[in-house]
Parts: C-alpha cells; structure tokens; sequence
C-alpha cells in the first residue's frame, strides 16, 4: 500500500541532470522494506534500467553506494517471479 507519492517522484529526480547526492541513500533505506522493493523491481516502472548507471557514478560516492544498497536489498526479494519482460 502506497502513501503519498509514492517512489515516482524519487525516480523522476534521478532523471534530472545533477540528482541530489541524498536520493540514493532515500532510496537505498526504502528498499528495506518489501513495498520499497515490489515498487522499485516493478517492471512498467524500469527503476533497475535507470538505477544501474548510477553504480559507476563518479561525482557522487553517497549516491552511489545508496544506489548500489538499494539494488542489494532488492536481491532479497523473493516470491512470485516476475517472468520476462515485455
């Protein structure tokens, strides 16, 4: 169940040119919990296609450890397989 906003607007910003360094660790901590992650590994939203080039960010250490925290906790989602992309 999602409240507010919910993750678009976090991943809308990782679209801008210069993201603020805080979105991946925001993001690293809301993949701790399960919705955190159904939402980022949703298909329809890409969030994995968009966060894997921030794991080689070079001007933003915070941001790319967050990044790459975010992509580990996903790991631990188990369940229903999502099945192959479209």
């Amino acid at each position: 169940r999602e409240r507010g906003p919910g993750l678009a607007p976090l991943l809308q910003a990782l679209g801008e040119p210069r993201p603020p360094p805080q979105l991946g660790p925001l993001l690293c901590n809301l993949s701790q919990l399960p919705e955190g992650r159904r939402g980022l590994l949703d298909r329809s939203r890409r969030s994995v296609q968009r966060l894997l080039p921030f794991t080689q960010c070079e001007d933003s250490a915070v941001r790319r450890r967050g990044v790459v925290g975010a992509l580990r906790n996903c790991c631990f989602e188990y369940g229903e397989s999502p099945g192959p992309g479209p």
